[in-house]
């Protein structure tokens, strides 16, 4: 039975994994080839699977309601991140706090790994997971060495670069963060689902600028 089940989720994993590509390969570019090229390069078969221990966040109780939004965009991929509720290691960045991002910031945000090494498969330096952002919150200034790729499930949401102003971008919209670029994101009346994406140099996690 225990077997069952992990085949069970094992398949679900790699129906996400796969919904995912097929999401990013119908939008394509030049960033979203370097993701699917660096995702085929992945070990994905059922030895290396793992079972990460599930872990909830005060931001999940925005989980439904994305995964609704999601499924006008992107129906099989919201199914796929469906199948996933309640095994997802929801995870947050220890040096993110609310004195430095505003008073109640930590039960607004959340990150997982699909691959990666707090997911489903360990991946070789690349880490592909999901981003959850409340309504009405600024994910200030930040910056990391790992060339950086987001698409957002929901939307709008607004997102700048470097000394550039905010843009809002719809849901679906491919956002590309090159290394070290200082980048934030903000939301509106809606929170934020979205896909995100290291492709190497992931080893050093990402610093505020204000920290």
């Amino acid at each position: 039975m225990v077997r069952a089940m992990s085949d069970d989720l094992y398949n679900d994993a790699r129906w996400l994994v796969g919904a995912i590509a097929r999401g990013l390969h119908a939008r394509g570019g030049s960033h979203v080839d370097v993701v699917l090229q660096r995702l085929a390069e992945q070990d994905m078969t059922r030895e290396d699977f793992v079972e990460p221990r599930p872990q909830t966040l005060p931001v999940t109780r925005y989980f439904a309601g994305t995964i609704a939004e999601t499924m006008m965009l992107e129906s099989e991929l919201a199914a796929a991140i469906a199948s996933l509720d309640g095994h997802l290691k929801w995870l947050q960045s220890k040096s993110y706090t609310d004195e430095i991002l505003g008073a109640g910031f930590s039960e607004n945000y959340g990150w997982c790994e699909i691959v990666g090494p707090q997911g489903f498969f360990k991946g070789d330096d690349f880490i592909i997971g999901l981003l959850m952002l409340g309504p009405q919150r600024h994910y200030k200034d930040h910056y990391h060495p790992a060339p950086e790729l987001y698409w957002p499930l929901t939307g709008p949401t607004d997102w700048k670069q470097g000394a550039g102003g905010f843009e809002t971008k719809q849901a679906g919209a491919v956002i590309y963060h090159a290394p070290m670029v200082h980048h934030a994101t903000r939301t509106a009346d809606q929170p934020l689902l979205a896909v995100w994406c290291w492709t190497k140099d992931t080893h050093t996690p990402a610093k505020l600028v204000d920290a």
